[in-house]
């Protein structure tokens, strides 16, 4: 198991657009990913955990990730978080 608090870099936190990108990420690991606080322990691969999770811009989450590639996974869900999670109309 390896763990990171993390925050979550995206202005308008975690909504349906951004939830959906984190939990398509967290499907390609093996391993199992949780984004936990003081109050919940949510799944990373849950679009419905994600959004329920209310996360704002600011929160510090812990992320924790056990399995196979859980190292991996654990860089991938910080480089996600630390970005812009927004689309871009092009």
């Amino acid at each position: 198991m390896v763990q990171a608090e993390l925050t979550i870099a995206n202005a308008q936190g975690i909504h349906l657009g951004p939830a959906n990108r984190i939990a398509n990420l967290a499907d390609r690991f093996d391993s199992k990913i949780h984004f936990k606080t003081e109050y919940m322990d949510v799944n990373a691969k849950s679009i419905i955990n994600l959004i329920s999770g209310t996360f704002h811009q600011g929160d510090k989450v812990t992320c924790v990730c056990e399995g196979p590639d859980e190292r991996e996974a654990l860089k991938a869900m910080e480089r996600i978080l630390s970005g812009d999670l927004e689309e871009k109309e092009e």
